[in-house]
């Protein structure tokens, strides 16, 4: 089985490899999506996906990435809830960011809309 060490270096190896695809999304968003609203929800949710982490197996403590736990248990399923076991967690994560964007996005018109409307001297 896995040792601790080895763990660690799939976590810096995994998570360099999301440093490289984060930014590689943003800029296919900004040439693919023109409006800014669908483009937050595209990179909201590539966000949440490769970053939500989920336990691989029930019985270590061992995590992985969501999506790839999702796969394997579409495949083969280990547990009864199968690759929902690793869906619901992003889907959560996700309706989270978005819900976080919503709330800072509708302060910015708020702020927006309150400095417009001081009177000019």
């Amino acid at each position: 089985m896995y040792t601790m060490e080895n763990y660690v270096w799939g976590l810096v190896a995994y998570g360099l490899g999301c440093l490289l695809m984060l930014p590689l999304t943003w800029k296919l968003t900004r040439l693919l999506i023109p409006w800014g609203p669908p483009r937050a929800i595209v990179r909201l949710f590539a966000a949440a996906l490769l970053l939500t982490p989920v336990k691989a197996y029930e019985d270590l403590h061992f995590l992985a990435p969501a999506w790839v736990v999702a796969g394997f248990e579409l495949v083969q399923p280990t547990t009864v809830e199968g690759p929902f076991r690793a869906i619901m967690p992003m889907l959560v994560v996700f309706f989270a960011a978005l819900l976080l964007y919503l709330g800072f996005a509708l302060a910015r018109f708020w702020m927006r809309r309150g400095q417009q409307a001081a009177p000019a001297e």
